[in-house]
């Protein structure tokens, strides 16, 4: 890994340090500009949890990713920038079923500064976008009624610890005026290695999100924007508008304008 070459690619400005300040700018950074995207999966390109793969795909030849890339990757730079961080396995919650995934349907990152640790996921989409405060030590307590929340630009976050090995994280509906669960995690220290199967799931199953619908979907300093196989949203200063994409065109005059990805151009590569 090039260290300058990747805060290039997330156009962060300045020298970095392994603090709270340098980690809150280079996960905004993160998300401003690295999508959250499952195209590879729909373009028949298979993803492999190969740090060097990754970091090629994301800094070199400008690409997004889904959780396990995203997260896999800003891990290894947030190391070598001196940062103490692990990978965990989180799942996620379905609200058609009200169930969980498995244990690594989902990855994000722990990192810990000083004596306090903080929940970092820049690959979940519409999440947080700021380090989330959590409590690492309530483990031992066994007070299990314990809750933290955490106010940002996304909206308002809620951490709880439902039972003795995992955190439930919530985010306020603000329609329904009701905290809804997002997903729950272990604090259990994972390897790159050990989301193989779970990968390999998101890619091939039929039961699989990622193989139901493209998506590609980036925060923006006034909201977010995303595109699918249907529409193109932006949600701009709390304003919701939505374009029908009419054709695979349609899609890659969008993708390659909004999202600076031109599959023609990937495919030479």
């Amino acid at each position: 890994m090039q260290v300058q070459e990747y805060l290039d690619r997330i156009k962060y400005k300045g020298e970095p340090a392994a603090d709270l300040n340098s980690l809150q700018e280079l996960m905004k950074a993160h998300l401003l500009n690295v999508p959250f995207e499952n195209l590879d999966i729909h373009w028949k390109t298979w993803i492999t949890l190969d740090e060097e793969k990754i970091y090629t795909k994301i800094v070199q030849h400008q690409r997004g990713g889904f959780c396990y890339e995203l997260n896999g990757s800003f891990q290894q730079l947030l190391i070598q920038l001196g940062f103490d961080v692990q990978l965990i396995g989180a799942k996620v919650y379905h609200s058609d079923t009200k169930t969980y995934s498995p244990p690594t349907s989902h990855m994000a990152l722990l990192v810990r500064l000083e004596q306090d640790t903080y929940l970092v996921d820049v690959g979940f989409g519409d999440f947080i976008s700021e380090p989330f405060k959590i409590n690492i030590e309530s483990h031992s307590t066994g007070n299990h009624s314990s809750e933290s929340y955490h106010t940002e630009r996304c909206g308002k976050f809620r951490l709880t610890k439902p039972d003795a090995w995992y955190y439930l994280v919530e985010k306020y509906n603000e329609i329904q005026e009701v905290y809804l669960p997002e997903y729950i995690f272990s604090t259990a220290p994972l390897l790159l290695k050990d989301f193989s199967h779970s990968c390999y799931f998101q890619q091939l199953s039929p039961d699989s999100n990622f193989t139901k619908n493209k998506v590609c979907s980036l925060l923006t300093e006034t909201g977010r924007k995303t595109i699918t196989q249907g529409k193109f949203i932006v949600n701009s200063n709390g304003i919701k508008t939505e374009q029908p994409i009419a054709d695979e065109d349609v899609f890659h005059v969008l993708l390659q304008k909004e999202f600076n990805i031109n599959r023609q151009a990937i495919a030479l590569l």
